[in-house]
């Protein structure tokens, strides 16, 4: 099985930069809070919105330097993906996990020959999940090969960053070559925030996909 990683452009959309001055009315506004206030706002509000209790606990006993450390990550002041790819996954407490697997059919008669395979892909710090995204697909094959594509789907897991937000469609499906292959369009708006709110201040997209073979294995899945 091989593995795409995915763009620079992607990485680069997920992590912000850091914003340090707001421009209003030609002039420099100065900050009314403190880096730490922000970061504290940043970390409460990640911790809100986690919702399974292994990421709850993995959250409260982070340490003081890891709290540090993500606190960074969200108010955009740092680019783990810069040292992340499929073949280096992990970069100290920052990870992205991904899994691949054949899916049961629901619903589908075993009658029709298909198969179902999907993808997805999990951002984690100190094991909290951050993002998750998957891309599955459900394909009629006969033998060896497929040979259409019957259904698949885009399916936002989990966003938890307070100042993200993820988006997917459909980009495409197609067979060839006896494999069939799915597409979705992930798009990620980016903001920080300042004493006056959310600044949103980038929008980028990249296609996630996953190929599958006649006898419902993946054979490649990733970014492009």
């Amino acid at each position: 099985m091989t593995t795409h990683v995915r763009s620079r452009s992607f990485k680069a959309l997920v992590v912000g930069a850091a914003v340090s001055a707001l421009i209003l009315g030609g002039g420099v506004a100065s900050a009314s809070a403190s880096d730490s206030d922000l970061s504290e706002v940043a970390l409460s509000e990640l911790r809100a919105n986690l919702t399974a209790p292994a990421d709850i606990a993995a959250f409260d006993a982070l340490s003081v330097e890891q709290e540090a450390q993500l606190a960074g990550y969200l108010l955009g002041e740092t680019d783990p993906f810069a040292e992340l790819s499929a073949t280096a996954p992990r970069d100290g407490d920052f990870e992205l996990r991904t899994v691949t697997a054949p899916t049961p059919a629901e619903g589908v008669s075993a009658r029709a020959a298909t198969r179902s395979v999907s993808a997805w892909q999990s951002f984690l710090f100190a094991g909290i999940t951050i993002s998750k995204t998957t891309v599955r697909e459900t394909y009629n094959y006969s033998g060896a090969n497929a040979t259409s594509v019957a259904a698949y789907s885009c399916v936002v897991d989990a966003n938890y960053d307070p100042y993200s937000q993820i988006t997917v469609s459909k980009a495409g499906a197609y067979v060839s070559g006896g494999k069939a292959t799915a597409e979705c369009k992930v798009s990620v708006k980016r903001g920080v925030p300042t004493p006056w709110g959310p600044i949103s201040w980038s929008t980028a997209s990249n296609v996630q996909y996953v190929t599958g073979n006649g006898a419902g294995t993946v054979t490649s899945h990733g970014w492009r």
